[in-house]
């Protein structure tokens, strides 16, 4: 992994005109005076949980009681009649399946499968109790009040059912629901096949999907300092990745992108961004590379050596689009906090991605770039724009214009209050989508005071 380290590089004047969508900019992106810092904020992490059968437990109207009916992995086999307890399945005191509140034939409301004391479901020895069932907050799919089939308990509770923090193997660390009796059957009455398979379901948490593929895949190491290649639309693209080392494909991380500017490669900013490091380990840094001859493996930095580019066009849409993806079906990353900051001909390119594809993206940070000038109506990105006053590859001017465009689109107040280092939080805004412009006396290059402020702004939005 790179660290942090101070570099220094001659930043010779550059200008080179920039299509953005269909707009020239007329930019340079040499730079000089760069450096890094070193500043952590732990990230937080995805829901867990998962849903152990949404039917849950064995039904206590269909399988409760009356003879013989199977109620639950556990329970016995019911009894003659199964209303004073029989033993096993639907008895009172031996608890089974469909007992009201005391056994027998047919749950009621709050009933379902199982007895008081260890049938099915029950409150404290059934599959799906409080206290002992898979799944529950201490164990249970079944609900709050006992066995499935009930108002009360059959659909997973308020609090059991839905995976559970300390329960079975569904989601993260929630319970199946099955297994070992987890009440999610058909109609809760073997509750063991169906519900394993309910549970399962919210192994990655279970908030709609917002952790990536990759959660679970085995992962492997990766050398941050060797470039790795995708193949998009026919063309080969470079990044480098810094994921960090405690990485297990368990815990969700955040993911954040890092573009560098004009006639660069990507190993001139990897050690200013450091956004792994920065993180404390909360998040993974890619490094994508524009478009140009192949990047090597030094830093080039304004030495007409590979005059690169990020233009506003599909083909670097649809790299970083793909890139993303890749990333996301390798590693385990909470797809709800993707971010992208970008410098000079790189921050231009970040202004275009936040009007042309505001939704990849949680938050969205152009340093010392320009733009947009237009977007659709109900475009709001969450957005930091950083430039420095001693700027003179690009002009804070244009800074300003890309500060007043998203202060207007977003719908933000013309006042503003003082926050993170240097900068101003535009009032008004939506919650969602904050308007910051930080600004200081700094020539054309990535400070560690932007870096830092840009990890603060990113890991602060929910």
């Amino acid at each position: 992994m790179n660290r942090p380290s101070q570099q220094s590089a001659l930043r010779p004047k550059l200008a080179t005109t920039l299509l953005i969508g269909v707009s020239l900019v007329t930019c340079g992106c040499g730079g000089e005076d760069r450096q890094s810092g070193n500043e952590s904020t732990p990230a937080s992490g995805g829901v867990v949980g998962a849903t152990g059968g949404v039917v849950t437990g064995g039904a206590g109207a269909t399988t409760g009681g009356a003879g013989t009916g199977v109620g639950g992995v556990g329970s016995g086999d019911g009894g003659s009649t199964g209303v004073t307890g029989g033993g096993g399945t639907g008895g009172a005191v031996a608890g089974g399946t469909g007992g009201e509140a005391t056994g027998g034939v047919g749950g009621g409301n709050s009933g379902g499968t199982g007895g008081v004391t260890s049938g099915t479901g029950g409150v404290t020895s059934g599959t799906g109790g409080v206290t002992s069932g898979t799944g529950g907050v201490a164990g249970g799919t079944g609900g709050v009040t006992g066995g499935t089939g009930g108002d009360t308990g059959g659909t997973g509770g308020v609090t059991g059912g839905t995976g559970g923090v300390t329960g079975g193997d569904g989601g993260n660390a929630g319970g199946v629901g099955g297994a070992a009796g987890g009440n999610g059957g058909s109609a809760g009455s073997v509750g063991g096949a169906s519900g394993g398979d309910s549970g399962s379901s919210g192994a990655t948490g279970g908030s709609a999907g917002a952790n990536s593929p990759g959660c679970g895949t085995p992962i492997s190491p990766v050398d941050p300092n060797v470039q790795q290649t995708i193949v998009v639309d026919g063309t080969t693209r470079y990044y480098l990745l810094h994921v960090p080392l405690q990485a297990d494909n368990r815990t969700p991380l955040m993911l954040i992108f890092g573009l560098h500017g004009y006639d660069m490669n990507n190993v001139a900013v990897a050690g200013l961004y450091d956004f792994t490091e920065r993180s404390n380990g909360q998040a993974i840094t890619v490094l994508p590379y524009g478009e140009g001859p192949p990047p090597g493996d030094v830093s080039h930095w304004g030495d007409h050596v590979l005059e690169s580019t990020w233009q506003g066009n599909e083909a670097n849409y649809n790299f970083i689009r793909a890139l993303m993806i890749e990333l996301e079906s390798r590693f385990c990353i909470d797809v709800g906090r993707v971010f992208i900051a970008g410098f000079s001909m790189g921050g231009f390119f970040t202004n275009t991605l936040a009007c042309a594809h505001s939704d990849w993206f949680r938050g969205f940070a152009p340093i010392a770039g320009g733009g947009p000038t237009s977007c659709a109506d109900g475009v709001e990105p969450a957005i930091m724009i950083h430039h420095g006053t001693a700027d003179d590859i690009v002009a804070i001017s244009s800074g300003e214009g890309s500060r007043d465009f998203w202060v207007e689109q977003n719908g933000c107040a013309q006042t503003s209050s003082s926050s993170f280092n240097g900068c101003e939080s535009y009032d008004g805004c939506p919650d969602a989508a904050p308007v910051v412009w930080c600004v200081g006396n700094f020539n054309h290059t990535i400070t560690s005071t932007t870096a830092g402020n840009i990890w603060s702004f990113f890991s602060g939005l929910e």
